[in-house]
């Protein structure tokens, strides 16, 4: 494994098991500005909220009014299988519009409208009150790839190879934003996908530089070493002291037996 690869995956495993972690390691717009107007939205589409829209959300509520239409948009098979990594989702027939009433102080998100044309025709699909939702679609910046992803029930935001969750849903996959080859491992191996053979450079001449990990684990392998050593003496520290109590506790060696230096007793002769 490289050491780019060894990099690669503890920024995204660090990604899910802390928040902080997976926003600083990426630039990606985890807190995105306040909206702008959709682009590539076609006219009929646009024509169709403000016409009908407001109808939809009747029973929302009063004094209603609808936020830019956005695209939808759904994982691209060969992504989640860990292939094209750069093309991570796929445009379909269906557009969102968050319901926001007019405040003093802010505008309130309160529902979602959904729309589809799977026959041709723009059609209502639904409207729900997902204040969640609608509050992410309001504050996510123009050009923004809004993916529903039906298997974790929630929806993710894609913007200049960024991607972070918009609901609680896709939280339970992805804290904070990672990019969007990172996420492809993560994004496969949750669903049960082989992941990719290899994770492409973000950069074209960063081959030559070394990973920020290896003094890292220089630093681990000297405080091993350390630990090694030490417990090696601590072990003959005790087994000297063991030997200097067992030889204390012998009893002294007979007279005859030793080399001393008092008088020896002569034998009569016979």
């Amino acid at each position: 494994m490289t050491s780019r690869r060894l990099v690669t995956l503890l920024l995204a495993a660090a990604a899910l098991l802390h928040p902080v972690v997976a926003t600083a390691a990426t630039d990606g717009p985890s807190e995105p500005p306040p909206s702008a107007p959709a682009t590539g939205v076609p006219a009929e589409v646009s024509d169709w909220f403000a016409e009908e829209g407001g109808d939809a959300v009747a029973d929302l509520g009063e004094e209603l009014t609808l936020g830019p239409a956005r695209r939808v948009a759904t994982w691209n098979e060969a992504y989640v299988a860990g292939e094209e990594p750069e093309v991570p989702a796929t445009p379909v027939q269906e557009w969102v519009a968050a319901a926001v009433r007019r405040g003093a102080e802010a505008p309130e998100a309160v529902g979602v409208v959904r729309a589809g044309a799977a026959d041709g025709s723009l059609q209502l699909l639904d409207v729900t009150e997902d204040a969640e939702l609608a509050a992410a679609l309001h504050e996510v910046p123009s050009g923004t790839v809004v993916i529903r992803d039906d298997t974790v029930e929630g929806w993710f935001g894609l913007l200049d190879g960024e991607v972070w969750p918009l609901t609680e849903g896709a939280r339970s996959v992805l804290q904070g934003s990672l990019p969007a080859e990172v996420f492809q491992e993560f994004l496969a191996a949750w669903r049960g996908e082989a992941p990719p053979a290899a994770v492409p450079s973000t950069t074209e001449d960063d081959g030559g530089t070394l990973s920020p990990l290896i003094p890292i684990g220089v630093i681990v392998l000297a405080g091993a070493g350390v630990a090694i050593l030490l417990l090696r003496q601590y072990r003959q520290a005790d087994s000297r002291i063991a030997a200097d109590v067992h030889a204390g506790m012998a009893p002294p060696p007979e007279d005859g037996d030793g080399d001393g230096d008092g008088p020896r007793q002569e034998r009569p002769e016979g």
